[in-house]
């Protein structure tokens, strides 16, 4: 039986984010040129040009994903009116991400410089007017779905140990919010504008459960190690344990390809430039320069963990597991105690490895 859970988004609230971004940082200056290539091509559209970045987090990668474009329309169209907006839910740090953009390593201080706006709710909801945006970016976000759900599944956290008709239903509701998420931005991307979206994927392994190596595998099963031991000690519920997943989903590239094309609308829509999953240069381990200091190691992997995943343990995992704020907070710092043991003793056995799946779809 799925289940959804109506409180905090799974991106919500996150920790220390910017402290913590390495990987969104990395993957936003490896498709710098990629951007300004697009935005070069778009640059002729309109005399108004918007990029808008969907999902664009807190972080200083947040300003590295626009500037390759701005600083295009800047030295190319100085005539044209130019425009960024920032995309998230409410939970997201939107003074960090001003104060970072009006910083001394901001954007603003650039020659022309353009109109700033935010728009605020979820990119499963419409964000912007119709036609208004001449180039999309969404990156490390489209991964999670619009909603948490729990299944009966024991013995894991994440989609990609997930077997029969738990992973049947979990990718039914990765394959809709995918869907949707792109027909709300067929309808937002002018004519022969990008839409580019970067995010983790899968790819074939036959040794792996599925036949498939998800990115994170090694970061989810030291969470879900975690997780089984402080269950096992009555720290955790184990009835809410045995039902939490996270609300997530990273595609391979037959399943990110075949649910456009098999969709007649989105056939119409958009047509394909780029869909691929590769593994990246630094996939093997987001923290190995640190492999031969162990408590720094560990201590990197914790503080990345808890940026992105804090906020959804604290809502599905230790709050149905205590009575008290106190008592979550207790079992908030009990967790990552642990899991930053796990990584001192075990270091790269739980290693972060990453498969980026890279879209760029043209608006028809």
């Amino acid at each position: 039986m799925i289940d959804s859970l109506n409180q905090l988004g799974s991106t919500d609230g996150m920790v220390d984010y910017n402290e913590n971004s390495l990987a969104q940082q990395q993957n936003a200056n490896r498709h710098a040129s990629t951007i300004r290539n697009l935005a070069e091509q778009v640059s002729t559209l309109s005399n108004r040009l918007n990029i808008t970045d969907y999902g664009c987090g807190p972080g200083q990668s947040a300003i590295e994903t626009v500037r390759p474009a701005l600083d295009v329309w800047s030295n190319n169209t100085s005539s044209k009116h130019i425009s960024v907006c920032h995309a998230d839910q409410p939970g997201n740090d939107w003074n960090a991400l001003i104060n970072l953009a009006f910083g001394p390593d901001g954007y603003m201080s650039a020659t022309h410089v353009p109109q700033v706006r935010t728009s605020v709710g979820s990119f499963y909801g419409r964000l912007m007017p119709d036609r208004s945006v001449t180039l999309a970016t969404c990156f490390a976000a489209s991964h999670w779905l619009s909603k948490s759900i729990r299944l009966d599944a024991p013995g894991t956290i994440w989609f990609a140990d997930l077997t029969g008709e738990n992973r049947k239903k979990m990718w039914q509701q990765a394959q809709s919010d995918w869907r949707n998420f792109l027909r709300l931005r067929a309808e937002e991307i002018q004519s022969g504008g990008y839409l580019l979206v970067s995010t983790l994927g899968s790819v074939p392994e036959p040794g792996e459960i599925n036949g498939i190596a998800a990115s994170g595998r090694g970061i989810y099963r030291a969470l879900q190690h975690v997780t089984a031991e402080m269950t096992d000690e009555g720290r955790l519920d184990r009835k809410t344990a045995d039902s939490f997943v996270f609300g997530l989903w990273f595609m391979t590239s037959e399943e990110a390809r075949g649910s456009i094309e098999n969709d007649a609308l989105l056939a119409d829509a958009f047509e394909v430039d780029t869909l691929d999953a590769a593994n990246a240069d630094e996939s093997g381990d987001l923290f190995s320069t640190y492999i031969n200091q162990p408590a720094e190691y560990a201590h990197k992997y914790a503080g990345y963990v808890r940026a992105f995943a804090c906020s959804t343990l604290r809502s599905h995992l230790f709050a149905p597991s205590a009575k008290t704020d106190d008592e979550i907070d207790g079992l908030e710092t009990d967790f990552f105690d642990r899991l930053e043991t796990l990584y001192r003793e075990k270091t790269s056995a739980y290693a972060f490895e990453q498969w980026f799946m890279t879209i760029i779809l043209r608006r028809k």
